[in-house]
């Protein structure tokens, strides 16, 4: 009889144990606020009342929650003046912020901020994150959108009216370059002139010939809002060396290089073919001529891999790159097969970037009057230039060649005006060849976006951001992690299924919104520590 009486205790301290796992509303609503605003429930929140009355689930409040991140046709917040949807909104752009570890200026090869410090006022640097969060809460926008949209974004904000206060001047939309002068705050582009004129060049006073602009200036303060970019401006030329000494840098003088641009247009494939992701992610320096073989885009396609696809390197066999060892190559990476597991992934794909060159607006920076503009007689041209700025550009050569073909394991002449054809070549998280031929940036984008492992990638990414679970994500058919598997437990394979679950309902729907409201209805998110 005591053994039926200490059986039943246990019982139901176990019980008792289970049922303590399960959040009250209440803690429910509590955590999906903080993590959806980043604050805590405020003291008689409303919705928080109809949840302790049991008049609204915590469930549907935590995704009434959620949807007020939506915004309208035109970008803005559909509740524009509600603190809580500029939290939601925030929030997820923070999180998206994480994805791209190289979101900063610094990042770009040869910038400097003392010469191209207009550069801060003409690019966003988030705007990869920008671009997610409007595939997230955009009007009418689905995940692949992000991968496959023509145009960039833009981040619409909400000045801080303090920081301008302390700025000490008046203008609309200050960068975010702060000088403490309003010369400067208020100063024009230099863009390199164009002609033939061989001018004196200088590295410190002003003695080339200069054509100064205006250019649009980046919104700053708390973002409330995201739209397309449907701005154009018209770069009329830029210096390919700017950091050099050269009188030859023009752009101008290179009738294969697109030297007038529009500053705004994309290369297509969403956010891999912005400006600024290019800039943050090309891995090389100004005046960069491809040439298919030892100078390509590598790092571009390791960022796209990593980011989109969670895949990690090698994602290939030593099956599917034997044919392309070539013991007489003048690079060393293609004299092996372990080299080549990542080359043959990485290259092909950077091919598509082949056309593209950085360079900067103006030659260097004039910063204050008495710069003045000679010829190379020293004959006075113009008077003193005002205080003016520079900014990295980036453009392309035209492509007016046909592409080679292959994979070319010496250098390839005029590589950089060919055709930009690629091709995407990796091993699926699922053990699958995946082989596609893609033209330029665009195609690479629709390329990513129709595989399984681009929503896989997400699905994680949205898991974790949500519960804290890390799900491991590798190749378990490929023989080299026959070790790897054997670690894993039988609750790291459920969470596995859950995760493939969900990617399964995201490239159905194309909603993140709806995967969020799905992972908030799951028996994760109901427990106290989400198991």
């Amino acid at each position: 009889m005591r053994g039926v009486v200490l059986t039943t205790a246990l019982l139901l301290t176990v019980s008792q144990r289970a049922v303590a796992q399960e959040l009250s509303a209440q803690s429910f609503f509590n955590r999906c606020y903080i993590q959806l605003t980043g604050q805590p429930v405020p003291l008689g929140h409303a919705l928080m009342a109809q949840v302790k009355a049991g008049k609204v689930s915590a469930l549907n409040a935590c995704k009434q929650l959620l949807n007020k991140g939506v915004l309208a046709a035109n970008g803005t917040l559909a509740a524009k003046n509600d603190g809580e949807a500029v939290s939601v909104l925030n929030t997820f752009y923070d999180f998206h912020r994480s994805w791209f570890p190289s979101n900063n200026l610094d990042s770009i090869s040869g910038y400097s901020s003392g010469e191209q410090n207009g550069t801060v006022d003409v690019y966003d640097t988030t705007e990869p994150a920008l671009a997610l969060t409007y595939s997230v809460f955009g009007a009418g926008q689905k995940y692949s959108d992000t991968l496959t949209r023509s145009t960039g974004v833009h981040g619409m904000r909400s000045e801080d009216a303090v920081t301008k206060t302390r700025l000490g001047w008046k203008i609309s939309n200050p960068g975010r370059f702060l000088s403490n002068t309003v010369e400067m705050s208020g100063a024009p582009f230099s863009f390199r002139a164009g002609g033939t004129l061989n001018t004196v060049v200088s590295r410190n006073i002003n003695k080339h010939i200069s054509t100064l602009k205006a250019m649009p200036m980046i919104e700053v303060g708390d973002l409330v809002g995201i739209r397309p970019t449907t701005e154009t401006y018209n770069v009329p030329n830029i210096s390919l060396l700017p950091q050099g000494n050269s009188s030859l840098d023009k752009g101008s003088l290179k009738p294969e290089l697109n030297y007038s641009y529009d500053f705004y247009k994309t290369q297509g494939g969403g956010v891999l073919g912005t400006p600024i992701y290019l800039l943050q992610n090309l891995g090389h320096g100004y005046n960069m001529k491809f040439n298919g073989q030892s100078k390509v885009a590598r790092r571009w396609s390791q960022v796209n891999m990593n980011t989109f696809l969670c895949a990690s390197l090698p994602a290939l066999r030593e099956s599917d790159i034997k044919q392309y060892v070539d013991t007489k190559s003048s690079v060393a990476f293609r004299n092996s097969t372990s080299c080549l597991m990542c080359h043959a992934t990485l290259d092909p794909m950077a091919y598509t970037a082949r056309n593209i060159t950085t360079g900067a607006t103006d030659i260097f920076r004039p910063t204050k009057n008495g710069d003045d503009t000679r010829d190379a007689n020293g004959t006075l041209i113009a008077a003193p230039a005002a205080y003016a700025k520079t900014a990295v550009a980036i453009t392309t050569y035209k492509a007016s060649m046909p592409s080679v073909a292959g994979w070319p394991s010496e250098p390839v002449t005029d590589f950089h005006q060919q055709q930009p054809t690629g091709r995407l070549y990796f091993r699926s998280l699922t053990g699958t060849l995946v082989d596609k031929n893609v033209t330029g940036i665009a195609g690479l984008g629709q390329a990513m976006a129709a595989t399984d492992d681009y929503y896989l990638c997400a699905a994680k990414r949205y898991f974790e951001f949500m519960t804290g679970i890390s799900v491991a994500l590798y190749d378990r058919t490929d023989p080299r992690n026959a070790e790897v598997n054997k670690s894993q437990t039988q609750q790291d394979l459920k969470d596995l299924t859950y995760v493939q679950d969900l990617a399964a309902g995201l490239r159905s729907s194309g909603s993140v919104i709806k995967m969020v409201e799905d992972i908030m209805s799951s028996d994760y998110y109901g427990k106290e520590n989400y198991r």
